[in-house]
């Protein structure tokens, strides 16, 4: 049963009061307020709030749900519209209402009312005339709701997302290893709780324990976090068991135990009322887990916090093994450094060395093009030695093509791209280890069929490979075509030893480059609706002041106003019955295929926008305003005249209304209202014509009484005071029909 509106007889307090209502929960106390002043013995609001799942209602009054209303909710849910039946014991009418349904929004409208008042014909009018309101106010704040609720997403996934940065920062910086740990227990404790949280790393084979963190309230054991342990040690812990499972567990501790078969009455530490551990695993194998864990009652862990550390976990997995690495790589870097300079005993080559190290390092971090990073490059390797002919060559094609980002060569303009070969390149891929040659060694290769001769003959070639996890991605060479210039051991040393760093260079610029191609790509999917691939109000918030800005200074330059900027909201006719009719998958296909259509109307510089539910809005650079008409009949047309297939053999004709408003509303080029009070004439303008038949459009246009100053002011009371002010006038499609 739908519920047609009635002549208004509602009291103007309940208007207010409606008018008021600021989310689902003052809505739902003047709903059940003002059903109590109709007679009704007991009345609930119930709203769904959660996007992302059923079964997170929430009522006024709290509370469960009588058990006699159960079953008429659940149909009403499904079915829509009104629904009402006699109460069990026959003295009084049970109804509810499906208020508003938005996806996995919805909110229903349960009361009982005497007998009497569901035969009197007034008070039935009444009630429908109130449950009709209530729903065009609650249709308005579940979008609201659900903006809200798409805000905080995206400020979780923020906050995610800084924490992340933070991790890959904090591992990155020359800090105190114990520094670094104690700023990723912080960092873990802003996204969650995280008093008592340790960190530990666990090899299989030999299978040992090392605590790199620990911070507990209750355990007051200090552990050495270079000291390894014999994992038999903690066979009875909760941690071993989960790194030798594999899998995030998370629980009591008791149930932990029982559901592991551990010994409950021999515990290692305090008992946890909440524990969550989750492994870090690197290429399959255990390498380790983070712990978070729970002694108060109250604080429990959600599935949200596993799925969290778990990704967390992956992360500061990550950067430990990088700064485990750069350690090491730093070690490396010392103990050569210290045995180049005992070898050769030049106090100036190491310095220039160390000063070529720092310049990498710089290169590396700063915010240069990766152009400009390779020529960085190769001015710090002439630093070091002749670099008159020098390249950079780095795998591609899944490791199957060579390709040259940077060359420099007497003979060559520029080293092209290739498959794979027999170059002397492809050797010292081939081999991973640094190549010197020079005629004689050159010639012994090719006569062994190990290398081809490619390119002009170089007279000394020397080439290392760029190593990255022990494999090699790359290399760096360079070469001399005169007796003049040759290579030593010493150079080979030299640029094998720099190699390292400009590998480790390299991968932290192309991370930085994927990281800001990532970060681009967020920014467009947060400003696109999922569903349609259109822009979505975020990005139409953003780019509208730039167009008016562009319009404004375009208009004080020309000083002309006989164009203007069109606002047309397209709102799909009937679009329920299609829900209603095929289902929400036909409604998601229509809706894109819909779009799709739309795209067609537009041209460079046009831009659509997916306003809400089945309304579009199109954004038109500058057009003479006598065309705005056309333009308005080209959009319906263009909609009546297609047949939308929406699959599975359906094929659907659909009609259209629009409504049309432009910027700056006067040809004087004054613009008292901005373009939100804009849109809203364009919303006022599609109202018009789906109270007037639909399939058709409208705009609204002042007349020789519209007032500048007075206008934005008068809006406040709705566009149709306006129209009865004569202050605007109404163009539509049935007036020129």
């Amino acid at each position: 049963m739908s519920v047609q509106p009635q002549p208004l007889r509602e009291s103007e307090p309940f208007l207010r009061s409606l008018l008021g209502s600021q989310d689902m929960l003052e809505l739902a106390r003047t709903a059940v307020r003002h059903l109590h002043t109709q007679g009704c013995q007991w009345a609930q609001l119930t709203w769904n709030t959660d996007l992302t799942a059923d079964g997170t209602e929430q009522s006024y009054p709290a509370g469960a749900t009588d058990p006699r209303f159960v079953s008429l909710l659940s149909r009403i849910r499904h079915q829509g519209g009104l629904l009402e039946q006699v109460s069990h014991d026959g003295t009084a009418t049970d109804g509810a209402f499906l208020l508003a349904h938005q996806g996995r929004l919805w909110a229903v409208l349960a009361y009982r009312r005497e007998r009497d008042n569901h035969a009197h014909p007034q008070r039935q009018a009444e009630l429908l005339q109130t449950l009709s309101l209530l729903s065009l106010r609650c249709e308005s704040l579940l979008n609201t709701e659900r903006l809200r609720m798409d805000v905080e997403r995206l400020a979780r996934a923020e906050r995610l997302q800084r924490a992340l940065f933070a991790i890959s920062d904090c591992a990155s910086s020359d800090r105190e290893t114990a520094d670094v740990l104690r700023e990723l227990h912080q960092i873990v404790g802003r996204l969650m709780y995280a008093k008592n949280f340790f960190i530990v790393r666990y090899t299989s084979e030999p299978e040992t324990i090392r605590f790199l963190y620990f911070a507990d309230s209750l355990d007051n054991r200090v552990w050495n976090p270079t000291e390894v342990f014999d994992a038999a040690r903690f066979s009875r812990s909760l941690t071993l068991a989960m790194l030798r499972k594999g899998m995030p567990i998370h629980g009591h501790g008791d149930a932990l135990r029982e559901q592991l078969k551990l010994p409950r009455d021999d515990v290692v530490g305090p008992k946890s009322e909440d524990w969550l551990g989750v492994p870090m695993i690197d290429n399959g194998a255990v390498r380790g887990a983070v712990v978070v864990q729970s002694y108060d009652p109250a604080v429990r862990y959600s599935y949200d916090d596993q799925t969290l550390l778990a990704y967390v976990a992956q992360n500061i997995l990550t950067a430990l093994a990088r700064r485990e690495a750069a350690e090491e790589m730093e070690r490396r870097v010392a103990e050569r450094t210290l045995a180049l300079r005992q070898e050769i005993g030049e106090r100036q080559r190491g310095e220039r060395l160390q000063a070529a190290l720092f310049r990498i390092a710089e290169v590396a971090n700063s915010s240069e093009t990766m152009a400009g990073f390779y020529a960085s490059i190769h001015s710090i390797v002439g630093e070091l030695l002749d670099a008159r002919n020098f390249y950079i060559g780095l795998l591609t094609d899944n490791d199957s093509a060579l390709e040259f980002p940077f060359s420099v060569d007497e003979h060559h303009a520029r080293f092209e791209t290739r498959k794979l070969g027999h170059g002397l390149s492809e050797y010292v891929l081939r081999t991973g280890k640094p190549l010197l040659l020079d005629e004689s060694t050159h010639e012994q290769l090719v006569a062994a069929e190990e290398v081809q001769a490619i390119g002009a003959k170089a007279m000394c070639w020397l080439g290392v490979p760029l190593m990255i996890a022990g494999k090699p991605i790359g290399l760096i060479a360079v070469q001399s075509y005169t007796p003049e210039h040759v290579y030593t051991a010493r150079d080979e040393e030299l640029l094998s030893f720099v190699s390292f760093h400009i590998a480790n260079a390299l991968e932290r610029r192309q991370a930085s480059e994927a990281l800001h191609t990532a970060n681009l790509q967020l920014e467009v999917a947060s400003q696109t609706d999922p569903l349609t691939g259109l822009h979505n109000r975020r990005y139409l918030s953003g780019q509208i002041p730039v167009d008016l800005a562009f319009y404004d200074r375009e208009h004080a330059r020309t000083g002309t106003s006989e164009h203007a900027l069109v606002f047309a909201i397209v709102d799909i006719d009937h679009f329920k019955r299609i829900n209603d009719s095929y289902g929400h998958r036909a409604g998601d296909q229509v809706l894109q295929r819909f779009a799709q259509a739309l795209n067609g109307l537009v041209q460079s510089g046009d831009y659509i926008v997916r306003w809400g539910g089945e309304e579009f809005l199109l954004v038109f650079r500058p057009m003479p305003r006598e065309t705005v008409p056309s333009l308005g009949e080209r959009i319906r047309g263009n909609i009546a005249g297609q047949i939308f297939d929406v699959g599975e053999g359906l094929r659907l004709r659909l009609t259209c209304s629009v409504g049309l408003a432009e910027y700056p509303l006067f040809r004087d080029g004054q613009h008292p209202l901005g373009w939100e009070q804009t849109v809203e004439l364009a919303d006022a303008a599609l109202y018009w014509v789906k109270n007037n038949g639909r399939d058709g459009w409208a705009t609204l246009r002042p007349t020789e009484r519209s007032d500048h100053d007075s206008l934005r002011h008068s809006l406040q009371a709705g566009a149709q005071a306006l129209i009865d002010n004569r202050q605007l006038k109404i163009l539509s499609s049935r007036e020129l029909a």
